[in-house]
């Protein structure tokens, strides 16, 4: 659990330092995100953006749209995967509410809603594994952020408790969620990649790649 305090802090942390470019970002994010064909490249645009950020880069605004222009056509495939699954996962819900009913029906209705709640934890982790890959497989990425959310389920749950809470505060107060909620989002789902990458000794310390 603590491990998803410190990464939760560590987003926070990076935006502080990188506020301006970031909010920026964000505000762009915000106005792609009106018409549906750019919003799955404006997010992926965030991702990369902040990636530089959790590797302590310098970074600049035109690194957004940099990412954004690399991983359009992987953005949409991920987007038109996200919405296969949760469309599938939505009528098994329906279906087993209205036709089976009772008892059985429930316990069906309750397992699918989990499934889709585990769906939505494991794409936190998808575009950042994406990044880091040597070879940017979509369906390798979604593998690995698979295996990453159930080899640390305490962690991937806390952290997107964090980030719901987040949202829904940035939703009241409204100027959270233009110039900082997307961007605390990728922030966190990288930092949460390059710690457990470290934890499960797939990565070296940031230190000991300094000094390598």
């Amino acid at each position: 659990m603590g491990t998803a305090f410190r990464v939760f802090w560590a987003a926070l942390k990076d935006y502080y330092e990188e506020m301006f470019r970031l909010a920026g970002a964000n505000l762009l994010w915000l106005v792609l995100a009106i018409p549906v064909v750019t919003l799955p490249p404006a997010t992926a645009g965030m991702f990369y953006l902040a990636n530089q950020v959790a590797h302590h880069k310098s970074v600049e605004l035109g690194m957004f749209f940099e990412g954004l222009k690399k991983y359009f056509v992987k953005s949409w495939l991920w987007a038109l995967l996200n919405v296969a699954a949760l469309v599938i996962l939505y009528t098994n819900v329906v279906f087993y509410g209205e036709k089976v009913g009772g008892q059985w029906g429930s316990i069906a209705q309750g397992l699918f809603v989990g499934l889709g709640v585990m769906w939505c934890l494991i794409q936190l982790y998808v575009f950042p594994m994406l990044l880091e890959q040597e070879q940017p497989r979509l369906l390798l990425a979604l593998r690995n952020a698979a295996l990453m959310a159930f080899a640390s389920p305490i962690v991937t749950l806390v952290l997107g408790l964090l980030l719901v809470a987040t949202a829904v505060l940035s939703l009241v107060l409204a100027l959270p969620f233009a110039v900082a909620l997307m961007a605390v989002v990728a922030l966190a789902a990288n930092e949460a990649v390059l710690t457990l990458l470290v934890q499960f000794g797939i990565r070296k310390p940031p230190e000991e790649m300094m000094e390598g």
